[in-house]
């Protein structure tokens, strides 16, 4: 016999049910099958069949137990029977049939009680039974459980009579007082095991009613008393009050401290009893109340004084599963073999013979499984019933000597789960409630108690500063309740906390404490438990009053203004013990603390603003603290970490965080924890561990630190060789700190003792994400052992004061000087939000005003996004936080500072460019006046030549006269000197022989060369030649001396050649000659030309000269007596001459004059023309300077205006630089719409706080170049404005960048953007991701990471730039290793998915970008993909004119530039500098040429533009259709439609109508569009539900016609009416309905490529896979398919996609519904990522399901097949499923038409819901094709495989059964549609099918079956149906089509308006 007890988990029930059945087969997961033997049978025994399915129950016989089987009197004789026989005293040595008579006699005393003597009455404990099962207890509670808590009692009381009787021999319990005592206990008994587990007003109802039925008396003296405040007393077996046996407790003041005191209550007292009896029992037990009412505390009190039990401590949650127990096992038990059995039972070590309690806190924590069991708590029934488990070897083990007890919350709180009865009616159930009032004040007056002792003048106080305490906490309990926020949970845990820290702040006080000081302290405390967590500001306000205002009733006699003064801050830092401090001392400590803490730690600039201050101290107190945890709740960017990373650091903690990775999992953790805890409680260190929401990567990582924060251990970390380790490692840190310890037990409990102690665990999450919530349900430990700490979002206040610290040494010009009002009237309240930051310094200033700006803009932007995110099409949102606010402060500053300093410069070069074109225009005046003066001085010039004229004509003739004369005399004196002449002559002849060596010479003389004499004159001590050729030639010239000093001289004069040349012979006297001729010449021999010659070049000639000098004049000496007779001839000449002369000198004279005259009249001419030739230049230079002023008229206008323009711009600067810096910052996520929006918003902020901007700044103009776009575009980036604005962002964020890229084009643009910069694209599902970042980190390289959906948790030190600065290096941490980091590196992530959800982690740590396509950037896409097509010559030409174009632009600026730049480089004036003026000339000529050409190219453009015009009208629609596939969203998840998809269909229009060219323009584009919107209601149409169909169809008319088909009918339309509506729009074979399955193969090779999968959505049940297999047969291509749903699916999936990729072959991916996440985390990631062969073709199918993933749905091209309407439709779908080679046998044709039929009608009735079937019966095509196997088989079998069968002959019987009971019978439940369905296919299915007229149905019109029943005509017949049918084909009335038709239209009208209004809002 096998017994399967539990629940029936279909799971492993369905595994059975062919074991079940007469197969008896068991087929394994491998595939393998065993077959049981016929020996084995099965039982399964469950307590309610919720979750087995009919499959189990029909192959199971059923025995049914009814609670009312045995009766409570049954029951309760058992019980009698039991405690008769069983042995309690425990001692076994006695005879087995001696039970002890004290136990008969107590069970005689009490048994007319328990069992009535008469059947006609019930006994009293029936009647309690009765009693407590009527009333509502915590948890269910079953007859069973309550009678085991009875005997438990019981059995605890005849223990205590037993042991009474042993300790009084001589005088045992006997007559009376057993009677007394038994019946006493039973009744205490009855009490506790039947009412502990219900509230206390049942308990004292249950106390009345037993009291009333037994008849006994309280105690006289108590009158109002119930039974439940007696206890039963052995002794005497009287009652006695329980608060008698309460001592008054007094605790020592270091107890206060101390977590495991329990303060004495009579609840405690009552408990412990209670929990005693039902521990020893040794069954189960569990504790339920709410959280902190003392149920741990007081179950381990009562453990601890129990002998020999060892506990272990789990923490339950939701996520716990059986193996935590076996973890437990584990360390605690051993196996030990004892006979057979194998037992399990605790270790040795641990005590003979001693108890293992397994504690489980929270045990209803446990999540069900699907099916609905708690599978730890079925665990530990089984463990508990059955006494054993089977353990992985199937071996069954016992144990012995485990009892599980458990504590939790009452199930009816949130995340709890009702435990099942079956392991409830084992336990005893006690619930604890939160102690009274009174019980509260007596606990807590005890603890204050002990800390007044310290303080003894204060005594007085304890019970005043108890009410204070109490008092408030029970009016914050009221107040605030956990549905509000989680963790507004105040339990009496708060009191304790508080009592703790008053004594923590009052213990070190040496000084005495005062009054005033011990309010101030209890208020101090109580804000930090009861405020700090609190969120809304009036919450905050609430609280603190409510101190103030308790404190004012109950501490009398003091100021309470001066005590209660906020802020109270308290710390330890300015002094050695905890004293308050104020405000300014802390800022001053704290900010010399930052400084260090940045230099060691952290580089990040904190503000101390007061937020922060408060934070700092919150934090310290806890860490202080022993076992002091932190939540910290707040955005991300508030500052939790870092806070708590400074304020560990101040007070010396190390600081631990996990470094989380995508592939950290939960070992790593582990291993992590266990470090953790080694450090702290081996090593002694002191450990913050810093845990942040986003590390927790699996809910194991929760689990963990729940437990370690609940018990200091984490179950099972530590096993095996860790756990000797570990032990050895404590023995050894015990022994140094000089503890001996043995027992590991004890080493372990001082281990977890150390670390509850030093380990510090501050959590920090944010709860704007949607986990929030969840964690408190599911992980209460956060809750109730952390202190919570309410970080938020930064308030108003913070984010003034951090704005005013960044921008406190911004230069924001001098608008605070020059004065001015800022937020006056309306935007007095946002400047009133920020004035606190301002306190102490001017208020209302500018500063302050930008503050309120900065502060503003944030939350606009906070507020927009939230209302976007809350808009029905949204599809992605996004979280502001803290971070995003710094961020534009950041960006704000930037910007003013950047746009001030090329201002500046700007304004620089502009103003020296004007003032050098001012100081020419002043040179051109003065040019002009100079030019004025000079006419004057020409006309001048001018008469004075005219005069000098007049003279010389009068002189000319004078001379001419005396001329005449002259020439007489001439003629004798001609005569006289022949005469001489021939004298003359006869000496020359002589002479001339001398002469040409004379000439010769002197030539040579002539060839001497300048630098040769030098050379010579240069010699200190010539040659010996050299210096006698230079002496000779000095004594012929004359020179006296000839030293050489003086001959040097002579050399020297620049004459001394000249005068050789002109030297006259005649002057040489003879005393020359000779001395020359002795000393030099012909005396000496020495001396020769060559001689000379080669001595010196120079004096070579020089000789040679001095030579024939000589020689000439030697001869000339010897002709004298020749000479002197011509001399006496010259003198009588003479006297004639002299006559001659005079008249001549006359002539002579007048002649000079006139040749005066001449000269003077020469210069005067001269100077005219020089004047004029100046006069020219200058007025050219004039003329020239005037053009040039002229043509720079307008630039200097353009700059006088940018002159005039920078103050304005410097003026605005301020505002403009909070738009741009908003812009930048928050921009980037939105759509173009919402940023109009936003900016708007923006702007009208700046208005109401008055601070200037500039109306028409445009954010791409002023962030970038004109030059840099060009760029951009170049490189990919689209033009349209969102890509601009887009591509400025990226260039400018200050986060790194998360691009949201749809189509891959901004991917693309980056990778081409970044290329110089070696880019690299990686994704996180990269093996080598680690090291890629590394080496981009450590390289300065830029990062592409793809697909990033969810964050790894590795990039967030470098998203946070957490750069630590070590010794000149700065390193950043990645995983486990620091690395070096490049401030060059650049990292920038993307997602395709448009849908991606960001969690506010992400979004605050990284800048988004957003490149969904706008309606905008979709229509400039078709347009240019229109013309691509349409007229690639024009798009070219537009293409290469907006590149020329910007490219002039970029030139003309640049000309200008360089224009300013020579005109300011200029020194003096422009017009000295020719070569400038010509430089600007040229530039004009340029800039003129390209004025010319822009405008030429504004010609050509406008040409092109009225080409393109043509076209917009078509781009609009395109835009439009845009538009409405955003709409459609609106009506359902499924409609995603991308602008890839549109455009893709827009290209295929524009392809397959390339051969309709037509050459009218006009026809062309209407032909288009109306192609247009044939493709896309054909593509998009397939992918709609029936009625959303004619929605769309009626929208495309919409948009293509223009005119709204529903405006006028709006009344009663049928769904016809819509039709023939859509009809009328687009004529009547327009394909609205959509090109689905039917065209499958078209859509598959032409509709879609390898990279778009096809999705077929199907209605649940109708399979459409076999449409896609049946295709891949005819096509003959290979089709991979698989099943998906289970693991194994997912990998086959994957390698078949791999590999299909590769090869170009087919995929099918089947019921994609089971596996949604495995869609969104890998399929859509693959196929983003995918390099595909072209042929290669994917196809998923999935049923209609809101989880399919929106990134699947927008890559994918969508087919929804449902169930087609009409009996056509059916029929014709029907048979193109069945495969050809059937239709070979016409008699078998005719039936599978009827079967068609009957199909069609039952699908039909469907719609028809309630009247045409009365369930929505799963029918489907699967069941059509079943029945034709039916029939084919029944025909064969009766028939055989004949051709011509004989239709009387068929089996129509069998065939009409087997359908009607069957194959669509088998899913129909009620009668009525039995019969429908038996009528239906008994009038079909007849003989009669087979006769020429048969009519379907008995109704007019009804179809009739075609003559013959070949394939053709079968088809054809189909064909020939109408595609609508009348109601009364199928056997409804008329009626039914009307109605559903009516509903149908009103849902098609609703929503065509639903989509418009979407529409109208874009």
């Amino acid at each position: 016999w096998i017994v399967f007890d539990g629940d029936v988990d279909p799971e492993w029930a369905e595994n059975l049910n062919s074991v079940l059945d007469d197969n008896k087969l068991l087929t394994l997961p491998s595939g393998e099958r065993l077959s049981i033997p016929d020996n084995v049978r099965i039982i399964l025994e469950v307590d309610s069949l919720e979750q087995a399915t009919p499959a189990t129950v029909s192959r199971c016989g059923m025995i049914w137990f009814s609670a009312d089987t045995i009766s409570s009197d049954m029951c309760l004789k058992h019980l009698l029977g039991e405690l008769r026989n069983e042995d309690i005293a425990g001692d076994s040595s006695q005879s087995a049939d001696a039970v002890p008579s004290t136990q008969i006699s107590f069970v005689d005393a009490i048994q007319g009680l328990v069992v009535s003597e008469d059947s006609r009455s019930t006994s009293l404990v029936e009647d309690a039974l009765s009693f407590a099962l009527s009333k509502t207890h915590i948890m269910d509670m079953s007859r069973e459980g309550l009678l085991k808590s009875l005997k438990s009692l019981l059995v605890k009381g005849i223990g205590l009579a037993i042991e009474y009787d042993e300790n009084h021999p001589d005088f045992p319990m006997t007559g009376q007082h057993m009677d007394n005592f038994a019946k006493r206990w039973l009744l205490h008994s009855l009490l506790w095991s039947f009412a502990g587990s219900a509230s206390w007003d049942i308990r004292i109802e249950l106390a009345d009613l037993l009291l009333r039925s037994s008849g006994m008396m309280l105690p006289s003296d108590d009158d109002n008393g119930s039974l439940a405040d007696y206890r039963v007393r052995v002794e005497n077996g009287e009652l006695e009050l329980w608060s008698d046996s309460v001592p008054r407790m007094e605790i020592e003041s270091h107890k206060v401290t101390s977590t495991d005191i329990v303060v004495t209550t009579t609840d405690t007292v009552r408990h412990s009893d209670i929990l005693g009896a039902w521990l020893e029992s040794r069954s189960p037990l569990i504790l339920c109340g709410p959280p902190g009412s003392g149920k741990t505390m007081t179950l381990t009190s009562v453990l601890q004084s129990v002998q020999g039990v060892v506990l272990a401590s789990l923490n339950f949650s939701s996520r716990t599963t059986p193996e935590i127990i076996m973890k437990v096992f584990a360390q605690y038990c051993t196996y030990v073999r004892k006979g057979k059995d194998i037992v399990l039972e605790p270790a040795e070590s641990l005590g003979a013979s001693s108890w293992l309690v397994v504690f489980c806190d929270e045990i209803n924590l446990p999540e069900e499984d699907s099916y609905g069991t708690q599978r730890v708590i079925m665990f530990m029934r089984q463990l508990v019933e059955q006494g054993g488990f089977w353990r992985e070897d199937n071996v069954w083990v016992k144990i012995n000597r485990i009892q599980f007890v458990g504590a939790c919350n009452p199930p009816t709180d949130a995340g709890r789960v009702e435990m099942s009865s079956r392991f409830l009616r084992h336990a005893s159930l006690l619930l604890v409630d939160f102690p009274s009032r009174d019980s509260l004040t007596q606990i807590y007056r005890t603890f204050n108690g002990g800390i007044m002792k310290l303080f003894p003048h204060l005594k007085g106080e304890t019970d005043v500063i108890t009410e204070a305490m109490i008092e408030l906490f029970t009016t914050c309990q009221k107040k605030f309740k956990p549905e509000m926020q989680p963790q507004y949970f105040y339990s009496p845990r708060e009191l304790s906390r508080w009592v703790r820290g008053v004594y923590e702040s009052v213990v070190h006080m040496d000084q005495g404490l005062t009054r005033e000081e011990l309010v101030r302290i209890w208020a101090h405390e109580a804000l930090r438990l009861f405020s700090d967590r609190l969120v809304g500001e009036d919450e905050i306000e609430w609280c603190s009053n409510k101190i103030d205002e308790v404190a004012r009733q109950l501490f009398a006699a003091i100021d309470h203004d001066e005590v209660l003064e906020r802020p109270l801050f308290y710390s330890s830092w300015l002094t050695k013990d905890t004293r308050r401090v104020n405000r300014d001392e802390l800022k001053t400590f704290l900010s010399a603390r930052l400084k260090v803490f940045y230099e060691e730690e952290l580089d990040v600039p904190l503000v101390l603003f007061d937020q922060v201050l408060d934070h700092v101290l919150r934090i310290d107190r806890v860490l202080r603290q022993p076992m002091g945890h932190l939540l910290l709740v707040g955005d991300s960017g508030a500052g939790k970490t870092v806070l708590s990373k400074f304020v560990s650091w101040m007070n010396g903690l190390q600081i631990f965080q996990i470094k989380a990775h995508s592939r950290y999992g939960i070992d790593d953790f582990n291993e992590d924890l266990r470090g953790v805890m080694r450090r702290v409680g081996v090593d002694g260190e002191k450990i913050c561990f810093i845990f942040d929401e986003g590390n927790v990567l699996g809910s194991g990582f929760l689990e963990a630190m729940n437990a370690l924060l609940a018990s200091g251990e984490v179950p099972g970390l530590f096993d095996g060789d860790d756990y000797t380790a570990l032990m050895s490692a404590c023995r050894d840190s015990a022994a140094r700190d000089g503890v001996i310890i043995d027992s590991e037990d004890e080493l372990w409990r001082r281990f977890t003792g150390i670390v509850q102690r030093n380990l510090h665990v501050v959590f920090t999450m944010n709860p704007s994400g949607g986990e929030w919530k969840n964690r408190s349900t599911t992980s209460p430990a956060l809750f109730n052992r952390c202190v919570v700490d309410w970080f938020g979002s930064w308030s108003p206040k913070a984010m003034a004061e951090v704005g005013k610290e960044f921008t406190i040494r911004l230069d924001m010009g001098d608008a605070e000087s020059v004065g001015g009002s800022w937020g006056i009237g309306a935007g007095e309240d946002l400047m009133t939000r920020v004035e606190d930051a301002f306190e102490g310094i001017a208020k209302g200033g500018f500063h302050q005003a930008v503050v309120a700006a900065l502060v503003q803009l944030h939350t606009i932007t906070k507020e927009v996004s939230e209302e976007t995110a809350a808009s029905a099409s949204s599809t992605s949102r996004t979280f502001l936080s803290p971070r995003d606010y710094l961020a534009l402060i950041h960006n704000f500053v930037t910007c003013v500072n950047n746009q001030r300093e090329q201002i500046e410069d700007e304004q620089l070069h502009v103003n020296a460019g004007l003032s050098k074109l001012v100081q020419t225009q002043e040179n051109v005046a003065e040019l002009k006046t100079a030019l004025a003066a000079k006419t004057i001085e020409l006309r001048e010039k001018e008469t004075l030549a005219n005069n000098k004229l007049q003279q010389m004509v009068a002189d000319q003739n004078e001379a001419q006269k005396r001329k005449e004369e002259a020439e007489k005399m001439s003629v004798e004196v001609e005569s006289q000197q022949n005469a001489i002449n021939e004298r003359k002559e006869k000496a020359q002849i002589e002479l001339d022989e001398a002469e040409p060596a004379l000439i010769s010479a002197k030539n040579s003389v002539k060839g001497i060369k300048k630098r040769d004499l030098d050379e010579i004159r240069n010699l200190g001590r010539p040659p010996v030649n050299v210096k006698l050729t230079l002496e000779c030639v000095a004594i012929m010239l004359g020179q006296k001396s000839v030293e050489w000093a003086d001959v040097r001289k002579l050399l020297a004069k620049p004459d001394f050649i000249p005068n050789i040349l002109s030297f006259d012979v005649d002057k040489l006297t003879s005393r020359q000659i000779k001395i020359v001729n002795e000393k030099y010449l012909d005396g000496n021999s020495d001396l020769s030309v060559e001689k000379v010659m080669r001595s010196s070049k120079a004096c070579g000639p020089l000789y040679q000269w001095a030579a024939s000098q000589i020689k000439y004049s030697t001869i000339y000496n010897s002709i004298q007596p020749l000479r002197e007779e011509v001399e006496q001839l010259e003198k009588e000449a003479a006297v004639a001459n002299e006559q001659k002369e005079k008249l001549e000198s006359e002539v002579a004279h007048l002649e000079s004059s006139i040749a005066n005259y001449k000269a003077e009249y020469a210069t005067l001419i001269r100077d005219v023309e020089a004047l004029k030739r100046e006069m020219e230049i200058v007025t050219t230079k004039v003329d020239r300077a005037e053009s040039l002023m002229k043509s720079l008229s307008q630039e200097k206008e353009r700059w006088s205006k940018s002159s005039e323009g920078f103050q304005a711009i410097l003026r605005n600067l301020v505002g403009d630089g909070l738009q741009m810096a908003a812009f930048l910052t928050y921009s980037g996520f939105f759509t173009f719409n919402t940023r109009r929006v936003l900016l708007e918003k923006w702007r009208n902020t700046l208005d109401l706080l008055g601070i200037e901007f500039r109306d028409d700044l445009s954010m791409v103009e002023s962030l970038s170049k004109a030059s840099e776009r060009l760029e951009w575009q170049s490189q990919g980036l689209p033009a349209d404005s969102l890509s601009l604005e887009n591509g400025v962002i990226l260039d400018r964020c200050v986060r790194f960048p998360l691009i949201i890229d749809p189509s891959g084009h901004a991917i693309d643009f980056v990778m081409r953007k970044y290329k110089d910069q070696k880019i690299q694209k990686t994704s996180f599902l990269d093996k080598a991701f680690m090291k890629t970042l590394a080496g981009a980190v450590r390289f300065g390289t830029t990062l592409l990471v793809e697909n990033v959906e969810k964050l790894d948790p590795v990039l967030n030190p470098i998203l946070n730039k957490e750069i630590q600065r070590t010794g000149g290096r700065s390193l950043v941490r990645i995983g486990t290793e620091d690395v070096d980091y490049s401030p060059k590196f650049n990292i920038i992530l993307t997602t395709k998915n448009p849908a991606v959800k960001l969690t506010p982690d992400i979004c605050s740590r990284v800048t988004l970008v957003n490149f969904t396509v706008t309606p905008a950037g979709l229509q400039s896409q078709s347009l240019s993909q229109i013309l691509k097509c349409e007229k690639p010559e024009i798009e070219k030409q537009r293409n290469d004119i907006l590149k020329l174009q910007g490219e002039q632009n970029v030139k003309l600026r640049s000309l200008e530039e360089q224009m300013l730049k020579e005109i300011s480089a200029v020194e003096g004036s422009i017009l000295d500098d020719d070569r400038v003026v010509e430089g600007m000339e040229r530039l004009m000529k340029e800039g003129a040429q390209v004025e010319e050409q822009i405008a030429k190219s504004a010609e050509v453009m406008a040409e092109v533009e009225r080409a393109i015009s043509k076209f917009e009208p078509f781009s609009l629609i395109c835009k439009h259709l845009f538009v409405l596939f955003a709409g459609m969203r609106e009506i359902d998840f499924l409609y995603e439609f991308t602008a890839q998809s549109f455009m893709s269909t827009l290209e295929c229009v524009l392809k397959d109508s390339g051969n309709e060219k037509s050459d009218d323009e006009e026809q062309r584009l209407s032909l288009l569009k109306k192609l247009l919107c044939k493709e896309v209601a054909s593509r998009v149409g397939r992918g709609l539900r029936a009625e959303d169909k004619m929605v769309f169809a009626l929208i495309l008319a919409k948009v293509a016609t223009g005119q709204n088909m529903l405006e006028e009918s709006k009344e009663n339309l049928s769904t016809d009416d819509i039709t023939s509506m859509i009809d009328e729009a687009f004529g009547t074979n327009f394909p609205w309905q959509g090109k689905g399955l039917n065209e499958l193969k078209g859509v598959t090779f032409k509709d879609i490529t390898s990279m778009v999968p096809l999705l077929l959505c199907s209605a649940p049940g109708h399979d459409v896979s076999g449409r896609v297999e049946a295709m891949a047969k005819a096509e003959s291509k290979d089709l991979l398919a698989v099943a998906m749903g289970s693991a194994e699916g997912y990998g086959t999936a994957e390698s078949f996609i791999a590999t299909a990729s590769k090869r170009g072959t087919w995929v099918m991916l089947k019921n994609c519904h089971l596996c949604t996440e495995w869609l969104e985390d890998t399929l859509v990631k693959t196929i983003q990522g995918l390099q595909s062969h072209p042929d290669f073709r994917m196809f998923i199918t999935s049923e209609i399901s809101p989880k399919l993933p929106t990134a699947l749905l927008q890559i994918s091209d969508i087919i929804v097949a449902e169930s087609p309407t009409g009996i056509k439709a059916s029929i014709s779908r029907f048979f193109s499923s069945i495969s050809t080679d059937r239709f070979s046998n016409s008699v078998q044709n005719r039936l599978y038409l009827c079967l068609g039929w009957i199909h069609a009608v039952v699908q039909e009735r469907l719609r028809f819901m309630p009247n045409g079937w009365s369930e929505k019966y799963g029918f489907t095509e699967a069941d059509a094709i079943h029945a034709l196997d039916v029939i084919d088989s029944l025909v064969d079998d009766a028939c055989g495989k004949r051709q011509n069968l004989d239709p009387e002959k068929l089996p129509w019987d069998a065939i009409r059964s087997t359908l009607r009971k069957g194959v669509f019978g088998g899913r129909i439940t009620s009668d009525s549609d039995q019969d429908i369905l038996d009528n239906l296919v008994n009038k079909t299915f007849v003989p009669q099918a087979y006769d020429v007229d048969f009519k379907l149905a008995d109704v007019e019109g009804a179809p009739v079956l075609p003559e013959g029943s070949s394939t053709d005509e079968l088809f054809a017949w189909i064909d020939s149906l109408p595609s609508h049918n009348p109601p009364t084909w199928i056997g409804l009335d008329e009626t039914a089509e009307i109605a559903r038709d009516k509903l149908v239209a009103e849902s098609v009208v609703k929503k065509f308006g639903i989509v418009t209004d979407a529409l109208s809002e874009e």
